[in-house]
């Protein structure tokens, strides 16, 4: 089972920061612009909404490592119980958050946020497709959920992971075998399109908007 939830970030109260941590309140700091702050609120917030819901715990309780496992740096794929894998995008006015029981990685992206394809970003077959950038948005949203899963982030250059359409065709050596990798488009409202990654075969996905678990939590 895979699980996606996504939320408007201006549904998202400020009052909801009494669910966060001071190491999340420290990292939201480090944001100079308010409306980063707000995209990182939002995002942490139905991060641990979901996650207590998933493992039955209260939000506010939950302790995030973000140890990277590269360099010990506070910057790792964050991680909350080894028994559930999550991933945490936001872009614009929109948060998705996405579990799983096996490695999973999500991004989104606004479709009418550019011009021209970023084509430093894609590979020769890719470029020749990749037309627009709404077409390149997606791709993107591909790239970067395979190499969230795999916990890689942007340290992998992008070109060097290749998509036609949902089929992974091939990641950089030491990544694992592409053909081990799910990718499922997902239904976001509009502008917004994204991608969910999980390593193994495809299972049951579910895929929610997350402004009923706002609401179930500011009535306790």
């Amino acid at each position: 089972m895979t699980d996606v939830w996504y939320v408007a970030v201006e549904s998202v109260p400020a009052a909801l920061a009494e669910l966060l941590d001071d190491r999340d309140r420290e990292r939201l700091g480090r944001l100079a612009r308010r409306g980063d702050r707000e995209r990182g609120l939002a995002a942490v917030v139905l991060a641990r909404l979901v996650l207590g819901r998933w493992l039955d715990r209260p939000p506010e309780r939950l302790a995030f490592d973000r140890t990277c496992r590269h360099c010990g740096g506070d910057h790792g794929k964050p991680v909350v119980d080894p028994a559930v894998d999550f991933s945490v995008s936001h872009c614009g006015g929109l948060a998705v958050v996405a579990v799983c029981g096996r490695p999973v990685g999500v991004d989104v992206e606004d479709a009418t946020a550019g011009r021209e394809p970023l084509t430093w970003a894609l590979s020769e077959r890719e470029r020749a497709r990749c037309r627009d950038w709404a077409g390149f948005a997606q791709v993107w949203t591909r790239k970067e959920a395979v190499l969230k899963a795999v916990g890689q982030g942007i340290t992998v250059r992008p070109d060097e992971v290749e998509t036609s359409g949902t089929a992974l065709l091939s990641l950089p050596a030491g990544l694992g075998d592409p053909r081990a990798f799910t990718l499922r488009d997902l239904p976001l409202p509009a502008p917004y399109v994204g991608t969910v990654a999980v390593v193994g075969p495809p299972g049951e996905l579910s895929v929610r908007c997350g402004r009923a678990l706002l609401g179930d939590h500011r009535r306790r």
